[in-house]
């Protein structure tokens, strides 16, 4: 923090500050909603971090999940970050949160790309209300996240980069990289699975039909794009685990009581990883097509 900014968070100074300048005191914010909107920021741009493939300029990337809309703008010079809550939301304050930073290689700050806009929007008591968060302890992983994408996006590695090759690495790397989260799901997948097999009958089969659709996924999980991948590997590393161990935590009679609810849970699973893996297949034949159109074209000429 520099010195002005240290200047600004003093009290007798912020009555003379205009409202997109005060910093954010509001202690009604700092609810488990705005927690998991920020949860699921951090993953978003850590997604987008991972991407070797991210193009450099002139994006918009958008991810809706229930409650919340996360959209990223990546600029020649500036990165843009919007965090809504929509009208499904859990929260109880409504905000908007828009987050503007130059990229570091255009103005840094202290190693950083210069922030330039830091503001959240809610309604309380009835009135409109516009505070900075810049430096607030609740979104400072937010803009961690967001140097990581500014980072990767000028060609520094954030992650581990895989064992390339000089002929090609780009394309080896891409594939080490998705061989090894194929493995890694796979193998959590499987001892997930496991676990059922002690279960109730109905719940076994159940789970049996959820681990085949999600290893169809799999398969060619390379081809999946960036919001189904996302999607994949929350179901098997973080939702199926969490629903798995607390049904495990319950009595015998609440477990007779949930057990509807829990195959209920995972019918939902099923379908959502049915419905990717039909898109895969749809995918496959696309191309098999654009395939024999390019042969055609190539080698009836010959003829």
């Amino acid at each position: 923090m520099t010195f002005k900014e240290k200047l600004l968070h003093h009290e007798w100074v912020q009555p003379f500050l205009p409202n997109y300048m005060k910093p954010l005191q509001e202690p009604r914010i700092e609810e488990g909603a705005t927690s998991l909107m920020i949860h699921e920021t951090e993953e978003f741009l850590s997604d987008l971090s991972s991407l070797s493939e991210l193009p450099r300029l002139n994006k918009t990337f958008k991810r809706k999940i229930k409650g919340f809309l996360l959209k990223v703008k990546i600029k020649p010079k500036k990165l843009h970050l919007e965090l809504i809550d929509t009208k499904r939301s859990p929260a109880e304050i409504k905000k908007r949160i828009y987050i503007t930073t130059y990229r570091k290689t255009v103005k840094a700050e202290n190693g950083l790309g210069k922030c330039i806009d830091a503001t959240i929007y809610f309604q309380l008591d009835g009135r409109n209300i516009v505070r900075n968060i810049k430096h607030h302890s609740l979104f400072r992983p937010v803009f961690t996240h967001l140097h990581m994408l500014d980072s990767s996006l000028s060609g520094q590695s954030v992650l581990p980069a895989p064992v390339q090759s000089a002929e090609d690495p780009s394309a080896e790397g891409d594939t080490a990289s998705f061989d090894e989260e194929k493995i890694r799901l796979t193998s959590e997948l499987r001892k997930q699975a496991a676990q059922f097999n002690n279960m109730n009958n109905d719940l076994s089969r159940t789970m049996e039909q959820v681990s085949c659709s999600l290893n169809r996924c799999l398969e060619e999980f390379d081809l999946l794009d960036i919001e189904e991948r996302h999607q994949i590997k929350r179901m098997i590393v973080k939702e199926i685990p969490q629903l798995t161990s607390t049904y495990q935590s319950l009595t015998a009679a609440q477990k007779h009581e949930k057990k509807d609810d829990m195959i209920t849970a995972l019918h939902k699973m099923n379908h959502f990883a049915l419905k990717i893996a039909s898109s895969l297949d749809q995918n496959r034949m696309e191309r098999m097509n654009h395939l024999l159109r390019v042969n055609k074209m190539r080698y009836d000429d010959e003829n």
